[in-house]
């Protein structure tokens, strides 16, 4: 479990060299003219792609915003974007959602991280789906459709027992299903929800699950 938000992450290069990785909250964090993306990394202006993550950026680190990287993230980054919310037109409001968000279901299953990765590629404005009270989840529930259970942006990874969410901010709304929170195995560290009780549970982020993604 990691207790701390620097994190050494060994290069695979010609060198013995190690980079670091570096969150943020706040676009003011990230120095002059940065901005603090939805996954919690900083960009700077680019001139070939407009936004890139900087070295420090972990997974995203030299991206181009928007990119899904390489990774296979089940995507296709030439999604139609409404210029007035920001959300591919894939995205749709759902009732009970949070006013002014789109959601779409990615019912490919994946691990947290892939699904994370997944949802930032379709908009800089999107992120895996947080649940900010009981109407919301038991929209999103319905949104997952035959999925028992799905990813939710939500996890303990920096330290255990904290819940974040993947904005980096921490999660207010946890209906558990007992024994939940219990870090079984150990290392159930991500967060997922279970469709049929409207509950959470921790889990695996290993482990292959459908999501959804939330645009704001």
């Amino acid at each position: 479990m990691r207790t701390h938000v620097f994190l050494g992450a060994l290069l695979l290069s010609t060198g013995c060299l190690r980079a670091t990785e570096y969150r943020c909250t706040s676009s003011d964090q990230c120095g002059t003219g940065g901005t603090c993306q939805a996954a919690g990394y900083c960009s700077f202006a680019d001139s070939s792609c407009g936004q890139r993550y900087g070295a420090e950026a972990g997974p995203y680190a030299n991206q181009c915003v928007g990119s899904s990287g390489g990774l296979d993230a089940g995507t296709d980054g030439s999604a139609t974007i409404d210029a007035q919310n920001h959300c591919p037109a894939s995205f749709v409001t759902i009732a009970g959602g949070t006013p002014g968000h789109r959601y779409k279901a990615h019912p490919t299953t994946q691990n947290w991280q892939l699904q994370v990765n997944a949802c930032l590629a379709e908009s800089t404005f999107a992120y895996l789906a947080i649940p900010d009270d009981a109407g919301e989840l038991t929209a999103l529930d319905a949104l997952a459709g035959a999925a028992a259970t799905y990813w939710v942006g939500i996890d303990d990874l920096t330290t255990e027992g904290t819940f974040l969410t993947v904005k980096n901010m921490p999660a207010t709304f946890l209906p558990w299903d007992p024994p939940a929170p219990d870090d079984a195995g150990p290392g159930e560290d991500c967060v997922e929800a279970i469709t049929a009780l409207g509950k959470l549970n921790d889990q695996r982020c290993n482990t292959q699950e459908a999501a959804i993604c939330e645009c704001e």
